[in-house]
């Protein structure tokens, strides 16, 4: 029997029927490593203290788990020199492994290397069916930063994420597109060529779903975890109320990511979910100035070479360390409390608004960031921090993607 990489049996898992990421990690946890994995998935009765799996789908896992699949990947990922790196790799983005139910594995098409630690990511997102000035400003902000030392992020799908791309291309600015489905189909179809322009231009095609995974409404929900994932800030340009944009905008929230929204039309409905980041304290881009700005952003001429953004061969002297470290330390502390007194908020100020967050959050039920700040209506800026403080306190549970619940007890009174 022929012996695979270890990387081509997690491939092999997440494609068995109804298996995410956190059953990959589990399985492979479980039964000793990859391999060891995908040999007992093969068997019902391996899967039996799987309560959370019904019956159904344990014999479908089982009937599955082929070593055709195998085969079937190995072919792809050299038919469409595709590049795999996986959560026991040393190299696999140490920002995904952060976030709520981390991905198993990504299958990558293109430059690897923009998914270095080191580099500035910012996602670029917004609705599919979008107006003209949303087109415009996602292109705008797609070509000014393009310019500089930042790496633009989106799901590639029609309206705000590819007009992101066009602009993006314009300045020859590096991309990653997140798909929904296996790299080796196309989705949308119309976009095949902006598609393979992002890769010409030494960017990079991204998916955790194996080859021969078509794309299916659950996907992109589950992809927006990792676009939000990969960057450091979320430009939301046009969103409806009811958007995935806004589902991608709370999870860069509860991921500590920073989120910013573009003003909208008062008078269009296709940006009420703009509307409701600004009430609730998003940050409000005036300009892509903001963003060079924000994270310290210089121009592509002097950072993005072909060698410079090689993790191999980018080194940092000792006197660079440091003051890399300064500025991280500074900026995280700036998309923590932007917005806030230089000085600080007063104790008794965030004493009362942790009370009043705690008050609000069930104990007997989740309630989302979107939820909290409708209720609570402190700004967003400000929400990040309390709520983090809460959760280390033991106050309150973070789970994703249900949101918060309160875990203190029903029958105190919180001062």
């Amino acid at each position: 029997m022929t012996r695979y990489d270890d990387n081509i049996y997690i491939a092999g898992l997440q494609s068995l029927y109804n298996v995410g990421a956190a059953h990959v990690r589990s399985f492979i946890d479980d039964f000793g490593g990859p391999y060891e994995a995908w040999q007992a998935v093969k068997k019902v009765e391996n899967l039996k203290s799987y309560y959370h799996i019904s019956v159904g789908d344990k014999r479908a896992i089982a009937a599955s788990a082929r070593d055709e699949k195998l085969d079937y990947i190995i072919q792809k990922l050299d038919e469409y020199q595709m590049d795999v790196t996986t959560f026991l790799d040393k190299d696999f983005p140490s920002m995904l492994n952060q976030i709520y139910n981390p991905p198993a594995i990504l299958f990558m098409r293109g430059n690897r290397a923009l998914l270095d630690k080191r580099l500035n990511r910012i996602a670029i997102v917004g609705a599919r069916r979008c107006s003209l000035y949303g087109r415009n400003v996602a292109r705008m902000l797609g070509k000014e930063l393009g310019k500089y030392s930042t790496i633009i992020v989106s799901g590639g799908a029609r309206g705000i994420d590819s007009h992101g791309h066009e602009g993006l291309l314009a300045s020859q600015g590096y991309g990653i597109v997140v798909m929904g489905c296996g790299l080796d189909i196309v989705y949308p179809r119309e976009n095949s060529k902006l598609f393979d322009r992002i890769l010409a231009n030494n960017g990079l095609l991204l998916s955790e779903y194996p080859p021969g995974t078509p794309p299916s409404a659950k996907h992109f929900p589950a992809r927006n975890r990792i676009i939000s994932g990969l960057s450091r800030g979320v430009i939301v340009v046009e969103a409806k109320s009811s958007s995935g944009s806004l589902i991608t905008a709370d999870m860069a929230v509860s991921e500590g990511r920073d989120v910013f929204v573009v003003p909208c039309n008062l008078l269009d409905h296709t940006a009420d979910g703009n509307k409701f980041l600004m009430r609730n304290g998003a940050y409000v881009l005036t300009g892509y100035e903001d963003i060079v700005e924000q994270y310290h952003l210089t121009l592509r001429d002097f950072f993005a070479t072909e060698e410079k953004l090689s993790p191999a061969k980018k080194k940092l002297s000792t006197s660079k360390k440091e003051e890399h470290s300064h500025v991280k330390e500074g900026d995280l502390w700036s998309n923590t409390c932007k917005g806030v007194d230089s000085h600080g908020p007063s104790m008794l100020s965030f004493s009362l608004d942790k009370s009043l967050i705690l008050s609000e959050i069930p104990h007997d039920r989740c309630i989302t960031v979107s939820d909290i700040l409708k209720v609570t209506h402190i700004p967003l800026q400000q929400l990040q921090p309390l709520l983090l403080e809460l959760e280390l306190e033991g106050a309150i549970e973070h789970q994703p993607p249900r949101g918060y619940i309160n875990m203190t007890r029903s029958d105190i009174l919180v001062h």
